[in-house]
């Protein structure tokens, strides 16, 4: 009996695991020399996020970037999703639907979220609608400004905006903690 295809083992071994070794994946190539770009001489594991190499640069405080990044969290679970997906046409298709992120969670949680998330909103528009565009397209949405890379950036006026609205941001989550 002739076979078309040799018996040969593929793929990974049964007990390897993703990752063995305990150590960090730093990415493909890459990646990597996109983080060391972006990153400019700083650690590239703060190219993460915007947020994270203005905390690296020293140009924010750790409290600005937690109240952005705790703003970006209820944003996400209030409004939804902010980055761009294409699995929902896809679920469609196949007869299902995708799931939400305010469906896992019950009615009386939802609310207490998105009266947090009016309250920090409510906040940050105190401080200006240019602050609350500059503070939502850097924290939320995670798009990285053309200022983060200058030398003078950190004297732009949207630098300051960013900081403006990250702190009315830390003082509204302060004041209703």
């Amino acid at each position: 009996m002739m076979r078309a295809f040799a018996a040969v083992k593929r793929g990974r071994p049964k007990g390897a695991a993703a990752n063995d070794n305990q150590k960090l994946d730093p990415g493909t190539a890459e990646l990597q020399m996109k983080r060391a770009q972006l990153a400019r001489g700083l650690d590239p594991v703060a190219s993460a996020h915007p947020l994270d190499l203005l905390l690296a640069k020293g140009w924010l405080t750790t409290a600005e970037q937690r109240a952005g990044f705790r703003y970006a969290a209820l944003y996400r679970r209030v409004i939804g999703r902010t980055d761009v997906s294409y699995g929902r046409f896809y679920d469609g298709l196949a007869g299902t639907s995708g799931r939400s992120v305010t469906a896992a969670m019950d009615e009386e949680d939802l609310a207490v979220v998105e009266v947090r998330f009016q309250r920090a909103k409510r906040d940050l528009l105190r401080a200006g609608l240019k602050v609350v565009l500059v503070t939502e397209r850097v924290s939320v949405f995670g798009i990285w400004p053309g200022w983060i890379f200058d030398a003078a950036g950190q004297e732009d006026g949207d630098c300051h905006r960013l900081r403006a609205g990250l702190a009315a941001l830390n003082d509204s989550f302060a004041a209703h903690a």
